[in-house]
């Protein structure tokens, strides 16, 4: 098995060689400007948060005025990965459906306060006080977001909607998921704070992310895989989603969840060779989509060894299986992903150079390490810290190279 690694320094035009310089203008040209932006913001931020009060442990202190649980899962999942999503299905989901795109004005009316909300969420730490603002922004922002998809799906006429509709109905959820932080947090009502994070997950972001694989992934696949039979039964779609909500579903009701863990395990990992995981090989902008995905089901594989009924050495409370659908999964595939939508709608060609391909092995390298501080107590503080230290500069990095394209003109001259 050979792997290409292209060397995209003759193909591609550098941010610096485009026309025009660097311009916050450009991001109201297309919404994946101003999504995919904001969100590597925010993501940067919380990361170096993150790490802060990681490193502050070490000596007995914290950065938050805030106990750093609170806020943990709603920077880390509600924070940054909604922005992206919006980025992306307001420029891509108008062609599934065949409708115009959302004008200008009304897209931005969703993306930046939501944007706002996570920094103000991040500001929280500090000054407590700005968080029920910053929740109730956030939760009204996506309110707005998910009336924007609703109108977007309801003008359309297309004879496939389902993909539309699925994100619909995940997004209706992570606005209650919202709607419930801005709850606890004016309220102090602490004992929702975990349905928050498991309707948030469960309910919204594995969902989107499983549906836009679905109709994304094989598509990606047969345009650059030759011979390649594209497979996405939608029996496939419906399983997954429903099997994921119905883990959600569960844990809200305090019910066991191994034996739809163990069976969304086996269908993910089945579809990954479907998918012919060891084929995308070939092209290393392809590949990184499909090992973030195999990640999904390795994800659930690892949540039913720690809270299954069979003890084992890497029984615990189930949180090395949710990092890794949350940092191995969601986020390799957000990098993979943004990565590959961003050349594509830049006018650059669709190649991983050199700097993306390791930076993506580094996030593997990271995520393992990540793991191994659940089950390496002794090792936990250094292994959380060298894994926290090496996202920051993964993404530094990759925010570097990306982010100043988006407030580029596209070098070869096309809108958007």
């Amino acid at each position: 098995m050979s792997i290409r690694l292209e060397n995209t320094s003759a193909a591609t035009p550098s941010p610096g060689l485009s026309r025009g310089g660097l311009s916050l203008r450009q991001l109201s040209l297309a919404p994946h400007r101003a999504g995919f932006f904001l969100g590597g913001g925010v993501l940067l931020l919380a990361l170096l948060w993150w790490l802060l009060e990681l490193a502050g442990r070490t000596f007995g202190i914290s950065v938050s005025q805030l106990p750093p649980s609170f806020l943990h899962g709603q920077l880390m999942l509600g924070g940054f990965f909604p922005v992206f999503m919006l980025g992306f299905i307001y420029t891509a989901g108008p062609k599934w459906l065949g409708v115009a795109p959302p004008a200008t004005p009304t897209w931005l009316a969703a993306i930046v306060p939501y944007a706002l909300g996570s920094v103000g969420l991040l500001l929280a730490t500090r000054l407590p006080i700005l968080w029920a603002g910053a929740s109730v922004l956030q939760a009204l922002a996506w309110l707005w977001a998910c009336l924007i998809w609703a109108g977007r799906i309801r003008a359309s006429h297309a004879p496939d909607r389902k993909h539309a509709m699925l994100i619909l109905a995940a997004f209706a959820l992570g606005a209650t998921a919202l709607a419930l932080y801005a709850f606890v947090a004016i309220t102090a009502q602490w004992q929702w704070l975990a349905h928050s994070e498991t309707l948030l997950l469960w309910g919204m972001l594995l969902p989107v992310f499983l549906v836009v694989c679905h109709r994304m992934l094989p598509f990606f696949s047969v345009n650059v895989l030759q011979p390649y039979v594209s497979w996405r039964p939608d029996w496939l779609l419906y399983m997954m989603v429903g099997g994921v909500w119905l883990h959600g579903l569960l844990s809200v009701l305090a019910v066991a969840t191994y034996p739809v863990d163990a069976a969304l395990a086996a269908l993910l990992l089945y579809t990954s060779w479907r998918w012919q995981l060891r084929k995308s090989f070939r092209v290393p902008l392809l590949a990184m989509q499909h090992i973030a995905f195999l990640w999904a089901g390795l994800g659930m594989a690892l949540l039913v060894l720690e809270t299954g009924p069979i003890v084992s050495p890497l029984s615990g409370s189930g949180h090395a299986g949710l990092h890794a659908l949350a940092l191995g999964f969601m986020l390799s595939m957000l990098l993979a992903f943004v990565t590959r939508v961003t050349l594509g709608h830049s006018g650059r060609a669709l190649v991983a150079g050199r700097l993306t391909w390791t930076l993506f092995w580094l996030l593997q390298t990271l995520t393992l390490l990540r793991l191994l501080g659940e089950w390496l107590s002794a090792l936990r503080i250094p292994l959380l810290l060298l894994a926290g230290g090496g996202m920051v500069l993964a993404f530094a990095l990759w925010s570097a190279r990306h982010l100043p394209i988006y407030l580029l003109p596209r070098p070869d001259g096309k809108e958007g």
